[in-house]
């Protein structure tokens, strides 16, 4: 058989239909933000910008690890500082979406606080829902820093934030001794952008982490990233840069569903963790039968209104 297995555009009649009643926007902007300083994170990050090896860094990591590792004084008031700096460009958020594991959540809380503003009417008017995401938390294994609490533990500690956490186990059921390879967590990542492409919001905020952002943006095939802004000297970085604390980025994030086919090898499968080399992606949260083709996505950065 041939060894380029063709993913047809010839979806069943249904599949049409339901397709076209969930039609999406080819363009969200999403503004990604990574978590303040955590506890496991002031040794580690400092070594890291000294230019120690990896090894070093993951060493200082296991010596100040704690589980779901909570924000320091610190990362409280870098998350507190992104709402006074970037305030007016969040209200336009329409969807906060956060890691679930508690210094992501906690961030956001901080950086965008989930209640409304002074001066009656509907509490709920004009506040964007808040869902946690498995598919944004770190790399995940080894360290108790990336493993999270259980469900009912964090429907607890952020009852009053109103957070949707349906998206998430009762327990953390992926958490493993071994750390997850880099490869798997970019393909979460991807998986992550999907499920944001899917939604119908256009104005997004991810709350997030430093790994699994750098995994995803440079180490993945199907996403690609682009320079939009207008910037030099000291304010000029890569794009695919590695986040710092409480660092807020502003994307445009784009993809095309017009392409007859999409072809995908068996081996690239394997390698890429699909299935199924004929598997097309199920929408979540849909009741019907609609399917998503597996995109190729842009990030173009763009300067921060």
């Amino acid at each position: 058989w041939n060894r380029s297995v063709v993913v047809s555009r010839a979806l069943s009649a249904v599949q049409r239909n339901a397709r076209s009643q969930h039609a999406m926007a080819s363009t969200k902007r999403v503004l990604f933000l990574r978590h303040g300083q955590a506890v496991h994170n002031p040794r580690a990050e400092a070594e890291r910008e000294a230019g120690c090896d990896r090894a070093r860094f993951l060493e200082l990591i296991g010596e100040d690890d704690a589980l779901d590792a909570p924000l320091t004084e610190l990362g409280e008031d870098q998350a507190r500082s992104v709402q006074a700096r970037h305030g007016r460009r969040l209200r336009s958020v329409g969807l906060v979406v956060s890691s679930p594991l508690s210094r992501a959540i906690r961030t956001a809380d901080l950086a965008l606080p989930p209640f409304p503003s002074p001066g009656g009417g509907d509490p709920d008017e004009g506040r964007p829902d808040r869902i946690c995401v498995e598919d944004f938390r770190e790399i995940n294994g080894r360290f108790l820093n990336a493993r999270r609490r259980d469900l009912s533990e964090l429907e607890g500690a952020f009852r009053s934030s109103q957070w949707d956490f349906s998206h998430i186990s009762n327990f953390d059921e992926s958490w493993t001794e071994s750390l997850e390879d880099e490869s798997e967590c970019a393909e979460r990542g991807y998986r992550g952008l999907i499920w944001l492409a899917q939604r119908k919001e256009d104005d997004i905020l991810v709350v997030s982490h430093g790994g699994i952002l750098r995994f995803t943006m440079n180490q993945h095939p199907n996403i690609r990233m682009e320079e939009g802004r207008k910037c030099s000297g000291k304010e000029k970085r890569d794009v695919g840069a590695r986040f710092g604390n409480c660092e807020l980025r502003e994307y445009l994030l784009s993809w095309s569903e017009n392409c007859d086919s999409v072809q995908v090898s068996p081996d690239d499968c394997q390698d890429k963790n699909i299935a199924n080399a004929n598997e097309i992606k199920p929408l979540n949260g849909l009741e019907d039968d609609s399917y998503m083709l597996r995109p190729l996505f842009t990030l173009t950065e763009v300067s921060l209104e």
